[in-house]
């Protein structure tokens, strides 16, 4: 129970009626005698008033004997009115008796709060019965437990999350669990959300978990359209959403939020921030809650945001000013340091304590789950297990990695064991198996199966059409296919089939391959309270089968024009195909640049890694697969490519006079390249890294930049006139800075490239000089002249910002004496410097704009 004063609990319990739609006053008098609360329903304006007493006290005979005297003349003058007290520590048995009898209900906060929580809709479908809680009932029951492993610990990954549920500490109010693809991110949550219910049900005290697909968001929310989201589709729409905030704020809800990935992959950054808004406001809050994602869906600039995001949704700010020894620091500059400081510990509690990696199962676990879900299939368990331990991809060392323990490997082969058992020893693949080769053979499997079960397609149709909805369903606000949209993919797929047939039986055709086609075995029906529809029962199915229509398409010069997005999980596909289907599809490539390159991009992105092998010989590999695709000088002319390395510290690339006008660039990386003279004219860059990149009379003009990284960069005549400061966004050196970077927006990050030597629009001189790596001895000095009007010279010169260059600061300070601006008096002991009538006239525009006047400006310029 929580502790409560007398005056607390009134008003705990008003504001609980009220976000439950009741309109609350008190203490009201009611002939003579003072009523704590009464509470009339807003629905009902007809319906009975609650009245309400409220006691912090355990509440035995003598204090109900007080009680009920002034319930019970209510009970006189309204009789159809509810009666109810409440107390924060509970009741003796005789006066619950007692109580029951007079019609005057007696409750503890706490019993109070959970009758509003009315959530046993949500977790009936989920543990009791339909079709959700068999199908989460059957996956507890074969579940094999993973780790966490990482720089914390080893750690069996459910027990851990318990242990951080019933430990309360807010500071580790979020979690990210992160994993590769297919280790059981999306089940661990479906295990959590069964378990955790389950026990709210025998202990109601324990926290709701309400867990929500990210992946249904492809366009961006907030936080009231996320908890909308959730009860539209969970029966609960009944509940007001400021009451379920009021949960979240109490500790009473846990959100699961599966699949981060699948959501950003979707958005651009812009949108993401928004995203990431609303779980920082979720957070700020006090909610608790668990976030999983595959690897390296937060760019390094997004973190930086993210944190500058939670700290303003923290809003914390100083009411009055902070005075040291050294300086008067203003309000303003105080939010500032106290920003970088909520930033630090925010990126602390985000990304390096509270991130876990999932694993894969130990080779144990696979061949107890096998063992287990086959304990009466012999033969199964052998095939099943002899195809794991056969199962190898190669990372980027070089190194052969098992995937014998990858969950969705394990399950789909489970799923097509008997399958299995029907191919010839003959055609059964020999030695070790590629990551490329095992879900090949998976949908294969399936196909077959599908087959078996109806004969109205062939496994090449069924194949084909799968082929077509994964790339349907991997387009920006397509989570899922619906009735109508299902059947037109199918009328286009098979146009052929069915304009030979009569209307009628048209109808009846297209009618029957949507019947057979829903039910294919890789897919699952997503049945929910707000719509239904249908989509792969594993998200990696719907990218294997992407990557297999993106690349039949290149060889058959017939490239796929949709953009999509290419996730990391396709670009290992394409690392696992032999050499001889990697020149193939080089070959094929280049020729298509040559010609109409719509799609041309995407499909770099996709084979970029797979390619790079291919040159293993040459000086630079980034540089010769280029050449060897774009020709030279490489052309990128309105190309779309996304997450892509160009070039790095160890395999730097020469892009000089590279054309990339009109392209979209999202997460390339330039690092160390030599882009001097290349053209972006009219780009869109987003993500991109051009550390220790030669950018010498580059051209950007027109483009939209955001969040690009310029360290250590040479931009020496590069060109970025005619950007509009709205869409301009860049990370720079800050060597001050706990992050080491510090993002510039708008004209500030315009003034930056203007003073490190690229050309840009007129600009304002105080919005370049500020960049100056001596501005800020300057601009405290000025300020402090400015906020009071005598100081001691050796603060001036040695303390606060003058520490980092005294010799300069006292250059300053000889400046403004020599020009009048100030005077030294040296009739204390410690000089004081005054400022004079002059140096205020000077000084004025500063106070009012924060802007140098010309002879400071040019005091900066010159040194």
């Amino acid at each position: 129970m929580q502790d409560f004063t007398s005056e607390s609990l009134p008003q705990a319990i008003k504001e609980l009626f009220e976000l439950n739609n009741y309109q609350v006053k008190g203490p009201v008098q009611i002939h003579g005698a003072e009523i704590d609360l009464v509470a009339q329903p807003l629905a009902d304006p007809f319906g009975s008033p609650i009245y309400i007493e409220a006691t912090i006290e355990h509440v035995n005979n003598d204090k109900y004997g007080k009680d009920v005297g002034k319930l019970a003349m209510i009970s006189e003058l309204e009789p159809s009115s509810k009666k109810l007290i409440v107390s924060s520590k509970g009741f003796s048995l005789p006066v619950q008796e007692r109580a029951k009898k007079t019609r005057i209900e007696t409750l503890t906060y706490d019993e109070l709060f959970q009758k509003f929580e009315r959530f046993s809709p949500y977790i009936t479908d989920l543990t009791v019965s339909g079709q959700r809680a068999e199908e989460l009932k059957s996956l507890n029951e074969i579940y094999e437990e993973p780790s966490l492993e990482d720089k914390i610990g080893n750690e069996q990954a459910t027990e851990y999350l318990y242990n951080w549920r019933d430990s309360g500490d807010i500071k580790k109010g979020w979690l990210i669990i992160i994993g590769e693809y297919g280790t059981g991110k999306t089940a661990l949550t479906k295990i959590l959300q069964y378990r955790w219910l389950n026990e709210h049900k025998r202990n109601p005290s324990l926290p709701i978990p309400i867990r929500i697909e990210l992946r249904n968001f492809t366009r961006q929310f907030d936080a009231r359209g996320l908890l909308h989201h959730f009860l539209d589709n969970n029966n609960l729409s009944h509940l007001p959403v400021d009451f379920v905030y009021s949960l979240i704020r109490n500790g009473r809800i846990i959100l699961l939020l599966d699949g981060y990935d699948e959501m950003a992959q979707y958005l651009h950054a812009r949108e993401r921030r928004t995203c990431l808004e609303a779980l920082a406001e979720l957070s700020s809050d006090g909610a608790r809650g668990i976030i999983t994602s595959r690897p390296n869906y937060f760019t390094e600039a997004e973190e930086l945001e993210v944190f500058d995001i939670l700290y303003r949704s923290l809003n914390v700010h100083r009411e009055s000013f902070f005075v040291s020894e050294e300086s008067l620091i203003s309000r303003q500059e105080q939010e500032i340091l106290d920003k970088e400081k909520h930033v630090d510990e925010l990126l602390e509690k985000f990304i390096d304590r509270y991130e876990r990696t999932l694993r894969d199962l130990t080779q144990s676990q696979t061949e107890g789950l096998v063992k287990r879900v086959l304990v009466n299939d012999q033969t199964g368990q052998e095939i099943v297990l002899g195809l794991l331990q056969r199962i190898f991809k190669t990372s980027k060392q070089g190194d052969a990695v098992s995937l014998s323990g990858k969950p969705v490997i394990i399950s789909y082969l489970l799923e097509v064991v008997e399958n299995l058992k029907q191919v010839p020893k003959e055609k059964q693949p020999i030695g070790k198996i590629s990551e490329w080769q095992v879900f090949e053979l998976i949908i294969d499997q399936l196909m077959i199966r599908d087959l078996a079960r109806s004969s109205e397609l062939t496994p090449k149709q069924r194949r084909e059409f799968l082929q077509l909805l994964a790339l349907s369903l991997s387009k920006k606000d397509n989570a899922q296919i619906h009735e109508a949209d299902f059947k037109d993919l199918i009328g286009r797929q098979f146009k052929r089939d069915l304009v030979r047939l009569p209307s009628d039986s048209r109808i009846d055709q297209l009618e029957r391959f949507f019947a057979d086609l829903r039910s294919s075995t890789t897919l699952t029906r997503n049945s929910n309270y707000e719509n239904e529809g249908w989509r792969f029962s594993h998200n990696i199915l719907r990218e294997f089968l992407l990557t297999e229509y993106l690349i039949n398409g290149l060889l058959r010069e017939s490239i796929i024009r949709e953009i999509v997005p290419i996730s990391d999980a396709m670009k290992s596909f394409i690392n696992t195909l032999s050499l001889k289907i990697k020149k193939e599809l080089m070959i094929s490539l280049s020729q298509a640049w040559k010609s109409n390159r719509r799609g041309c991009g995407q499909l770099l992105s996709l084979l970029w890694d797979g390619f790079l092998p291919l040159f293993e010989n040459q000086d630079s590999l980034a540089q010769a697969c280029l050449e060897e695709i774009t020709g030279k000088p490489i052309d990128f002319n309105s190309i779309e490519i996304s997450k892509i390395k160009f070039s790095s510290e160890l395999d730097s690339a020469n892009i000089s006079k590279g054309n990339f006008v009109s392209s979209t660039l999202i997460d390339v990386n330039f690092s160390s390249a030599n882009l001097s003279e290349a053209n972006f004219t009219d780009s869109m860059l987003e993500n991109i890294t051009f550390n220790s990149s030669n950018l010498k009379g580059t051209c950007f003009c027109g483009s939209i930049i955001i969040d690009a990284e310029f360290f250590d960069t040479n931009i020496e005549n590069a060109k970025f006139s005619q950007i509009d400061p709205e869409l301009i966004s860049i990370l720079v050196d800050d060597r001050g800075s706990t992050k080491g970077k510090k993002r510039l927006e708008g004209l500030d990050a315009l003034g930056y490239l203007n003073f490190y030597g690229a050309h840009t629009d007129e600009l304002p001189r105080n919005l370049i000089l500020k960049h100056h790596p001596l501005f800020p001895v300057v601009n405290k000095i000025v300020n402090k002249l400015v906020s009071q009007p005598l100081h001691q010279k050796i603060g001036l010169e040695q303390r606060g910002a003058a520490k980092a260059n005294i010799p300069f600061a006292q250059k300053f300070l000889k400046f403004l004496e020599a020009s009048g601006y100030i005077k030294t008096r040296k009739d204390r002991k410690q000089p004081l410097v005054e400022v004079t009538e002059l140096g205020r006239n000077e000084f004025s525009g500063f106070d009012k704009t924060g802007n140098f006047s010309d002879s400071i400006l040019n005091f900066l310029e010159e040194n």
